[in-house]
């Protein structure tokens, strides 16, 4: 009973305004759609690459226990690697007093990760998990284009079938993932207001996703009236076969016939006759 009042918790918890937290310096529902949408958050702030990476990946440090199953952030873990596991435990006392594991939770799993750059997730958080939809959440960080502080930012796209109305799932998903980040930077201080849209700008780190997802296409032409030309065809010489040597003919043709096959019968010899008789 316990594990289902802190899931309606949740629930309740995700569509509530937030207000205990600072605001990142931008934050939009970039994309909504019939089937989904894709929330941003961005800040830039006076911390390095790696200090921030070692907060990220350590969840209970910053997630807010509102958006646990469990009602606390004790039993959080995230493993860093492809195919790791960003879970939590659920735990509650016994009748001494001890903690124990009654069972488990998997928010998200990790598909992309490069320290100190990018983590990239996949999962339907909070009461998305009973829908089917995919959730993809590209955390970025990279040092700030003016060369001061770290620009860390926070995509997170979902897409798919659920019984929410994508109206009002989408504002609510957008704050839940905007105090996760803001609990990410609570001990570093916001340095600039990042731009909301600027040119070229990509979640993605140069090198490591490819280029930027809003670089300009290059058009196709259209070659539907282009006349094509076929190769010409070159005709393969074809060998000359190799003359037969001339048949040779036999000096005594009769020799040429086979022997016959017929046995050679032989005449009895007459025996001398005795004319001592007479």
């Amino acid at each position: 009973m316990k594990i289902h009042i802190h899931v309606f918790a949740a629930f309740a918890a995700f569509a509530a305004p937030i207000a205990i937290v600072p605001s990142p310096a931008f934050a939009d529902i970039k994309a909504q759609g019939d089937n989904g949408f894709n929330v941003v958050h961005v800040a830039v702030v006076d911390a390095a690459p790696d200090v921030i990476w070692k907060r990220l990946i350590t969840p209970k440090a910053y997630w807010s226990k509102a958006h646990s199953w469990s009602g606390s952030v004790d039993g959080f873990t995230l493993d860093p690697r492809a195919g790791g596991c960003f879970c939590e435990l659920i735990q509650e006392k016994d009748a001494k007093g001890k903690m124990k594991t009654i069972g488990s939770v998997e928010h998200m799993r990790v598909i992309f990760a490069q320290p100190d750059k990018v983590l990239r997730m996949q999962g339907a958080l909070g009461p998305l998990q009973s829908e089917a939809i995919l959730g993809t959440l590209t955390v970025a960080i990279t040092p700030a284009n003016e060369g001061s502080g770290t620009t860390v930012s926070f995509s997170y796209v979902v897409g798919g079938y659920m019984r929410y109305k994508i109206s009002d799932i989408a504002p609510a998903v957008d704050k839940v993932i905007g105090e996760q980040l803001a609990g990410l930077i609570k001990p570093y201080t916001i340095i600039a207001a990042a731009e909301e849209k600027p040119a070229g700008w990509s979640l993605d780190l140069d090198g490591i996703a490819g280029d930027s997802m809003d670089a300009p296409i290059s058009p196709v032409p259209d070659k539907s009236n282009a006349v094509t030309k076929k190769p010409a065809l070159t005709k393969k010489p074809v060998a000359s076969k190799p003359k037969s040597p001339p048949a040779k003919t036999p000096s005594n043709p009769s020799s040429s016939k086979p022997p016959s096959s017929k046995p050679t019968s032989k005449k009895p010899i007459a025996k001398p006759v005795d004319d001592t008789s007479r």
